[in-house]
């Protein structure tokens, strides 16, 4: 086999390879198993994370391929944000540092309809720097999950934290809480969920 050959064959490998992997996860049910510990709520279908359209503070559209090639924890903050949102803010930071080594595999995003105040501004900024901060329109946020089974979801969006997985299926959610024990509780099987999902697969 001569060399550009098989430098094609590599290529077309690690595009591929992980591509088939994904799917087998949505055809074989697999997440279907992480559900059945009764810890997160499965989306039915997933949802794709791409057809909710996102932008940044300056109006850029975040385009569809920045948000796969990785996992991500999504919070969805309501229009006021209470003890619920800042326990949930904190609880994606605290889940992510208590992942270790599989850190790099997962992104945080925080994604609001309006311009955030400026306590919450600066409260980002200042002790949550890698969380991404993306903007949606309310009309789209109310459509995102018209497809699903999942009735909660249909009349609220705002105030859960979703998993994406690294094709950028919506495929989980949890609801987040005011009283910070519960919250913490709460985390933890979190945690439990996506250290599972990233076992099952080693995409991302």
């Amino acid at each position: 086999m001569d060399t550009n050959r098989r430098t094609f064959l590599i290529a077309l490998a690690i595009f591929v390879i992980p591509f088939l992997a994904a799917l087998m996860l949505h055809k074989t049910g697999l997440y279907k198993s992480v559900g059945t510990t009764n810890r997160g709520e499965l989306i039915q279908p997933p949802v794709p994370f791409e057809s909710l359209e996102l932008a940044t503070a300056d109006a850029q559209a975040i385009p569809a391929d920045a948000l796969k090639k990785k996992w991500w924890m999504v919070y969805v903050m309501p229009e006021t944000c209470n003890e619920s949102c800042e326990n949930s803010l904190y609880q994606i930071r605290q889940i992510h540092s208590a992942l270790g080594p599989e850190q790099s595999r997962v992104a945080t995003m925080l994604i609001v309809t309006q311009p955030l105040s400026g306590k919450y501004q600066t409260l980002v900024e200042q002790e949550f720097p890698d969380l991404t901060v993306a903007y949606a329109h309310p009309a789209d946020l109310q459509n995102w999950f018209r497809e699903t089974e999942n009735n909660a979801l249909r009349s609220e969006q705002s105030g859960f934290i979703y998993l994406v997985d690294t094709m950028g299926a919506v495929f989980m959610y949890y609801p987040t809480y005011a009283d910070e024990q519960q919250s913490i509780l709460k985390g933890r099987d979190m945690l439990k969920d996506l250290q599972k999902v990233l076992k099952l697969s080693k995409i991302g």
